[in-house]
């Protein structure tokens, strides 16, 4: 859309120390460190008053290691997300029309949270974890949403799970995913996982995306791709499932999106109100090939997408999944409409630093989420990547948080996340109480991710 434009950039080096206060002994794969400030950009949630959750995944599994083959070179990492202070300041003067072409990004990180289950146990990235063997519990982390209670929701690529945090990163819940999205046979290598699962998420491609209503009514998760019952590598169907927490014992509803092609993959999904949301959908190349999309879609599309738990394709074992590529009888996708090219609008703005002779687009822009509008007056949308930890690849590469304006006439039903007072105010309020009404069926909804 001609409304969304490129307006500036924050450079995160790749060598920095996070707050976690876990010191710089290095993990397994002997280059990165446990309190490595970098890795950060798979998920992106807004969190008030110019606050952001940046997610980090399951940790580093770049570097082939001694032993590593046995757990695809994963790490004892501590599952955590990044707490960023951004704002964003006018450069320059505005144009005829009140607008600014270029804003200088200020972040500050102020906080790292660790993420630890019901029992107070440290989730870890490890893959042979808990439940696949008896350590820490495992938790490949891949999308944040913040609650207006100012809780947080997490979805995971190894059950896949949806789990359910306080501030502090407590565990305090967990939804139940529909049967047929969780493997009957986990283990610590995709090789073994591949070889005995007929269906279920692929390996490592598990809930990519997380989004939830800016009233905080209802949660959407999104796959990477396509489950194995569904095609997995070789098809382009992909569910999207959507939680009433308002009724937190119901069924979630489950849509058909359709990926452009089988290498594209989803990245998030980011909500402009209760019923449009923006879907990032990219390839794994960077540079002049990579692909980086953001799509609109709307569950309430005049021809109303079908509840695919409802029919023969709901997708329960590994006989009644929908087909790779088709559209059967039947079933009505979702429709998904070109929000913006954030590929293109990046690679003509170029602002990418350059180290170690790599200075291009990255591969993995993963993570989005709106912020408080700009000085004038349009949408702030900022994009970051998961710069795979940098510390074992490319000393120094970076983290971005990349900013664009969305003007209002392009989300014309745009609605703002809503928070209740911080904690320690009298007043709560009714979005309070939803939030409340939700922890008061948690234990009801517990995987075994707790």
């Amino acid at each position: 859309m001609s409304g969304v434009v490129y307006v500036g950039v924050a450079v995160i080096d790749g060598n920095g120390i996070d707050k976690s206060g876990l010191g710089g002994a290095l993990l397994e794969d002997g280059k990165s460190h446990q309190n490595g400030l970098n890795g950060f950009g798979s998920g992106l949630a807004y969190a008030g008053n110019g606050n952001f959750y940046a997610l980090a995944d399951r940790g580093p599994n770049k570097v082939v290691y001694s032993g590593g083959a046995a757990v695809d070179n994963t790490t004892s990492y501590d599952n955590r997300f990044q707490q960023f202070h951004i704002n964003l300041t006018p450069v320059g003067s505005p144009d005829i029309n009140g607008k600014y072409s270029s804003y200088q990004v200020n972040t500050q990180n102020t906080g790292t949270v660790l993420l630890k289950n019901s029992s107070d146990q440290q989730y870890q990235g490890i893959s042979s974890g808990s439940p696949v063997g008896t350590g820490n519990p495992r938790l490949d982390s891949e999308g944040i949403v913040v609650a207006p209670d100012h809780s947080v929701w997490i979805s995971d690529e190894y059950g896949p799970y949806i789990l359910h945090f306080d501030a502090q990163g407590h565990q305090i819940g967990s939804l139940t995913l529909p049967q047929g999205f969780q493997i009957a046979n986990p283990g610590a290598t995709g090789a073994f996982e591949t070889a005995n699962n007929t269906f279920g998420r692929v390996n490592n491609r598990g809930m990519e995306g997380l989004a939830i209503t800016p009233d905080g009514k209802h949660l959407v998760g999104m796959m990477q791709s396509s489950l194995i019952q569904d095609g997995g590598l070789t098809g382009v169907n992909t569910r999207i499932i959507v939680y009433d927490l308002t009724d937190p014992l119901a069924a979630p509803k489950q849509f058909d999106y359709r990926l452009d092609n089988t290498s594209n993959v989803v990245s998030d999904i980011l909500a402009i109100n209760d019923h449009q949301f923006l879907v990032g959908e990219r390839n794994s190349a960077s540079g002049a090939q990579g692909v980086k999309l953001l799509y609109e879609i709307d569950l309430n599309q005049a021809n109303a997408p079908t509840d695919l738990a409802g029919t023969v394709y709901s997708g329960t074992n590994a006989s009644n999944g929908m087909p790779a590529t088709a559209i059967p009888n039947g079933v009505t996708p979702l429709d998904k409409h070109l929000f913006a090219n954030i590929g293109d609008l990046l690679r003509q703005a170029n602002p990418f630093s350059s180290v170690n002779g790599k200075g291009d687009l990255p591969d993995k822009i993963e993570g989005y989420a709106w912020g408080p509008d700009l000085a004038d007056g349009r949408h702030l949308l900022l994009a970051t990547n998961d710069n795979d930890y940098a510390q074992s690849q490319i000393s120094g590469y970076p983290n971005y948080f990349f900013a664009f304006a969305v003007d209002p006439s392009d989300v014309p039903g745009f609605q703002p996340a809503v928070f209740v007072p911080e904690p320690g105010s009298l007043t709560i309020g009714v979005v309070g109480c939803l939030s409340l009404l939700v922890l008061g069926f948690r234990a009801q909804r517990r995987s075994s991710a707790s």
